[in-house]
């Protein structure tokens, strides 16, 4: 095995050794992001930019390097300092906004939403900032706000999937669960393959305690992904509705290895050792979901479990 490894090193580093020109520079920083090797591609688009340094869509791709490498703020900081380059450059804008959104600083998000929605050059381009800035709103739970977002971006396009898997939760918060439902059928009429549709017909149908359809729905994710952490959490809290705590815990510990920072997954976790009498191991799961924010995101269940159970 080393053999091979050491030869194919060999080749890239001829390439990056003859590699003139900005244009070159930034295609294999591209290359690199792919196989997330986010170092090299890092090194890579700096010296992209360090030949052309008025290139608008370097910043960009830069930003997305960092987001994996260093998180958010370093993204946030370099995009800001690309807007010199273009203040009309849309794309600017919906970065930080989506960037600020992974904070969970909806407020600010919104703002960048609206400026990019503003200089957007196209329709298609607008609602897709649109989607996104319904998104925005349902992490800082306007759930009427987004579903107005996402019911226009529907009149634009009404076949627009991403949409139509955003807005049923929307409508489940609200209390129109069949309409969500039929949204997510929807999609199936157009992608049998897109999991997020299996997720959220799984959340739904569990929401309504008919546990069998929502295990159907979360089994058939897992078949299209098997790595998919959040349905191993929607799962293992239907294994909980069963009793059945042993694969409960399973599935949410897998869940949360996938996916460390997932405040959900804690909260599930935290109902499984409460319903097992394990009251300390459930309120040091508690503090997690707190801590990773789950009232801001779901409201605050978590923090009525700790002053009931942990006080």
């Amino acid at each position: 095995m080393k053999k091979p490894i050491f030869l194919i090193t060999l080749v890239l580093t001829t390439l990056i050794i003859h590699a003139q020109t900005a244009k070159e520079f930034a295609s294999m920083a591209d290359e690199k992001s792919k196989l997330e090797n986010y170092q090299d591609a890092y090194d890579l688009i700096n010296k992209a930019i360090m030949l052309n340094d008025t290139n608008e869509w370097y910043p960009l791709s830069k930003a997305e390097i960092e987001l994996r490498l260093f998180g958010p703020r370093e993204a946030i900081s370099t995009v800001y300092q690309a807007i010199k380059l273009n203040r009309k450059n849309s794309e600017y804008y919906n970065r930080i906004g989506s960037y600020y959104d992974s904070f969970g600083y909806a407020d600010s998000a919104i703002y960048m939403y609206n400026i990019a929605i503003k200089y957007a050059i196209n329709d298609t381009i607008k609602y897709a900032y649109i989607l996104n800035r319904g998104t925005a709103k349902k992490t800082k739970r306007d759930f009427e706000g987004a579903k107005k977002d996402y019911e226009d971006v529907l009149k634009f396009n009404p076949k627009d999937i991403a949409t139509l898997n955003n807005i049923a939760p929307i409508y489940r918060e609200l209390h129109m669960r069949e309409k969500g439902i039929q949204s997510l059928k929807k999609i199936l009429s157009i992608d049998s393959t897109f999991i997020g549709t299996y997720v959220n017909l799984g959340f739904s149908y569990s929401e309504m305690d008919s546990l069998d359809l929502a295990l159907k729905y979360f089994n058939y994710a897992l078949k299209l992904n098997p790595k998919e952490a959040l349905v191993y959490n929607n799962r293992g809290h239907i294994y909980y509705k069963q009793k059945n705590y042993t694969a409960a815990l399973k599935d949410i510990n897998y869940s949360i290895s996938l996916y460390p920072t997932n405040s959900y997954a804690y909260r599930n976790l935290a109902l499984v050792y409460l319903a097992t009498n394990k009251i300390y191991e459930a309120c040091e799961t508690l503090k997690y979901a707190q801590y990773y924010e789950f009232e801001m995101r779901y409201g605050g269940e978590v923090n009525d479990l700790i002053k009931k159970h942990c006080q």
